[in-house]
């Protein structure tokens, strides 16, 4: 099957996108305000290091409260101890300011406590808006979906024995060479730049199963996006934290081997579970996860003074991904911003 690109239009798509989203960000820092009474709010660590200085003038006098997610995983002691340094930062900056690491596995809660934080097992993917995927009764075109980035690291060249493939992801211009590799590698399958969010589950449910091939990344939201949309999936084993929520029903642990994946997927193929009960067991794993953080969220504002029932309120604060590395809309974006003073 010819692989399938569009570059201007994309391109185009893309552009006005990227100038939407300027528009309402405007002078947006890269977090999510939960609360304003006491301060606290939510980014990714790696972010937050990046605009450290504008962030912490942004909060002003407040005693901040900082929850923070991993875009990487944190699964070494060498990874552990640059999270400390950069802590110890923060620390000399603003000494008021408590400091909470939502860690996506237990060994990542481990290590980062080891060097002396106060780590959760919280996983990010617990976080994703159910009420965003589908299960969608769409015509099966192919046997597995890998929506992935076209990059070293997500190891495309493990799906070479599964026959039927749609690959979905982008590349950076210094990946060009990667990517007219993978293309050349797999002119059988095939590949679209990009998928809205919107018509992710439409493009999942269109594939028997899904993939998960790096060795290592994050916490990898589109693990949990293929079960919420009622697939299977086909995984690595990997550092990260991904398989947080996987069931050997419907995740299959393969080997570092082309003929490893192409087994799991035949026989994710043959997955027993519905699409329904896929779905519903994952939200039912998700739950432990977003207790804890309403736990941790009440404690502040308990120690605050501030009375709140913060379960209660969930809807109210909660938005998809905490709105971070994504798109929410204006509202969202509007009320929840922090914005970098002048």
């Amino acid at each position: 099957m010819p692989a399938i690109q569009y570059p201007g239009v994309n391109h185009m798509i893309a552009q006005t996108a990227k100038f939407i989203k300027q528009l309402i960000q405007g002078d947006a820092l890269p977090v999510y305000v939960i609360f304003r009474e006491p301060a606290v709010v939510i980014s990714y660590f790696e972010d937050f290091v990046k605009h450290r200085d504008a962030i912490l003038q942004a909060l002003g006098g407040s005693k901040p409260h900082l929850l923070f997610q991993f875009g990487w995983h944190r699964e070494t002691q060498a990874r552990a101890q640059e999270v400390a340094a950069e802590a110890a930062v923060v620390r000399r900056l603003c000494p008021e300011a408590e400091l909470v690491f939502l860690c996506n596995s237990e060994r990542e809660v481990a290590l980062i406590s080891g060097v002396g934080l106060r780590a959760e097992y919280c996983h990010q993917n617990a976080f994703l808006d159910e009420r965003k995927y589908r299960i969608y009764d769409r015509p099966i075109k192919f046997d597995a979906i890998y929506l992935a980035r076209i990059t070293p690291f997500k190891r495309h060249h493990l799906a070479l024995g599964v026959k039927s493939l749609r690959l979905i992801g982008d590349h950076s211009p210094q990946e060009a060479a990667y990517f007219a590799e993978v293309m050349r590698q797999f002119p059988h399958a095939s590949w679209q730049r990009k998928v809205f969010s919107r018509f992710v589950s439409r493009a999942i449910c269109e594939a028997r199963c899904g993939l998960c091939l790096s060795a290592e990344e994050g916490a990898m939201f589109v693990s949990a996006e293929y079960l919420l949309s009622g697939r299977p999936l086909v995984s690595t084993r990997n550092l990260g934290g991904r398989d947080a929520f996987f069931e050997p029903a419907y995740a299959y642990i393969a080997q570092d081997s082309v003929e490893s994946v192409r087994d799991g997927v035949e026989a994710m193929t043959r997955c027993a579970l519905t699409p329904e009960e896929i779905r519903q067991r994952t939200i039912d794993k998700f739950r432990p996860h977003r207790g804890r953080l309403i736990a941790i969220l009440q404690d502040i504002c308990d120690r605050a003074g501030v009375q709140r029932d913060v379960a209660a309120e969930w809807p109210s604060y909660f938005t998809h991904k905490f709105g971070l590395r994504c798109f929410n809309g204006p509202w969202v974006r509007l009320t929840r911003i922090l914005k970098r003073r002048k």
